[in-house]
């Protein structure tokens, strides 16, 4: 897919409304949560970088849970101090439907991250990722990298586009290690190609602020 003229790309306003509730036929919530080879390798991803990077109790923070696929994986392998922000409430109807125990056990915020975010303590959350999720924040929320840097204490782990192959009006792809080292959080490992995800995704871990 070509890339979109900037002047045609959604806005926030935009991109939230459609989050909200997709109604152009892709992005169901079931879709992130049916069994296939793609989200396997995904899922299998998701918990080699965890098994080495986070510890079980640590406090996780998922931005963007959709219907909950990687709550449950990191639940079933035994991390359940687990916590999301979700805009979609069609897919939290999903998660509580067809993933009840990680509804049930996960602390789960209904809301855009820009509203979120500011109200998180800074001695709340160990660890904050996401996946496939802020290539969708359009340039008016990038303060919101600042926020996450400032609010996870041990590590940030994103798994998301920098670029090429999967832009639309939709897609921002940016170069996470260019920001994320630029809030003084180092990068500790960068996985390319990022199994699961298109050719354009990476997945970065950050450490704590040098002291």
């Amino acid at each position: 897919m070509q890339e979109s003229d900037d002047s045609v790309k959604f806005t926030k306003s935009e991109a939230q409304d459609y989050w909200k509730s997709p109604n152009d036929g892709a992005n169901n919530p079931l879709e992130y949560i049916v069994d296939s080879e793609r989200l396997r390798e995904r899922n299998a991803l998701l918990l080699s970088v965890f098994e080495k990077h986070v510890d079980r109790e640590d406090a996780i923070l998922e931005i963007g849970c959709n219907a909950g696929r990687n709550l449950h994986n990191l639940w079933a392998a035994g991390y359940r101090n687990l916590s999301a922000v979700e805009l979609s409430e069609p897919a939290i109807e999903v998660m509580k439907q067809h993933l009840p125990s990680v509804y049930r056990d996960s602390k789960i915020t209904i809301g855009a991250i820009e509203d979120v975010i500011k109200t998180i303590s800074s001695k709340r959350y160990d660890v904050i990722f996401s996946m496939a999720v802020m290539i969708h924040l359009p340039p008016e929320s990038e303060w919101i990298f600042k926020e996450i840097a400032r609010r996870a204490k041990k590590k940030i782990i994103v798994f998301e586009g920098e670029g090429g192959e999967d832009i639309s009006v939709r897609h921002f792809p940016r170069n996470y290690k260019r920001i994320f080292t630029r809030l003084k959080r180092p990068q500790i490992e960068q996985i390319w190609p990022a199994p699961g995800l298109p050719r354009s995704y990476v997945c970065r871990v950050f450490g704590p602020r040098p002291e």
